[in-house]
């Protein structure tokens, strides 16, 4: 963590642009992302689909819980820190903090249904602070997650820490995307905070039926893994190196392929 924070501050700096007077110094913000759906393997998943959670397997059992044997346990996927909410500095040297998906990973009997893939919407909202101006309209973006429940049984056939790991794929949009306020462009820059969110091993990705290079995360048995994501907006592109970059589960997950075209809105 302290590696990845170094590398975007390092990036932050060398990038940084001087302003011009109209140049929108402070926003505040709002980041919302909620699920929009899931599939499951089968029709003994006993899930539960809302905005912040989608869960699996023993019906009356707790996916926070890492505990409970096979038989009896649950596992799940969370949304907190929505919405996320605070101020952002352009070309600012800290991201501003945002939506945080966990996967808890319990070992469940193979009598239960899996989750298969689910679906992201991500919406923000920006208001220049200083100066104080109107706001932007609002961008929204739908990211997609797949989700390989791998078999508790050897070989793996991937690198795994466990006997095995389960699997997230993510696809999102561009990385960095810019957006025109007041006649001057800016560029958002998604990054996922907690080092959990890299491109996967070549065996990782075939194993999840992916082509090689695809982004993702691997989740140890009866551990709790986040995703922490980010953003900034800065005058030039920022140029952060993977793993550090990432666009949804959008802004917070903003993975933002609505935020691929230009914005203009004028004071």
């Amino acid at each position: 963590m302290k590696k990845i924070c170094k590398g975007l501050l390092v990036g932050a700096v060398i990038l940084i642009a001087p302003f011009s007077q109209a140049a929108v110094v402070e926003w505040s913000y709002n980041v919302t992302t909620e699920w929009l759906g899931a599939t499951f393997s089968g029709a003994n998943a006993n899930q539960i689909v809302n905005d912040s959670l989608i869960s699996w397997g023993r019906a009356g059992g707790d996916h926070t819980n890492p505990t409970q044997s096979a038989i009896n346990s649950r596992s799940g996927i969370a949304i907190s820190n929505s919405p996320a909410m605070g101020n952002v500095f352009t070309n600012g040297m800290l991201p501003a903090p945002t939506n945080i998906i966990t996967h808890y990973n319990n070992t469940l009997s193979s009598t239960y249904s899996t989750l298969t893939s689910a679906s992201i919407l991500t919406t923000l909202d920006l208001t220049p602070v200083n100066p104080v101006g109107p706001a932007v309209p609002q961008f929204t973006t739908n990211f997609f997650v797949d989700f390989i429940e791998t078999p508790n049984t050897t070989p793996c056939n991937f690198p795994s820490v466990t006997v095995c790991d389960d699997i997230f794929v993510i696809q999102f949009g561009a990385l960095n995307t810019e957006f025109v306020y007041g006649g001057l462009t800016y560029f958002l820059s998604i990054v996922e905070l907690s080092g959990n969110l890299t491109p996967l091993p070549d065996a990782t990705c075939a194993r999840a039926g992916k082509a090689n290079g695809c982004l993702g995360f691997t989740t140890r048995e009866k551990t709790f893994t986040p995703a922490q994501f980010g953003f900034f907006i800065t005058t030039r592109p920022l140029n952060v190196p993977e793993p550090a970059m990432l666009g949804l589960f959008g802004l917070g997950l903003l993975g933002l392929r609505a935020f691929g075209r230009r914005r203009s809105v004028k004071k």
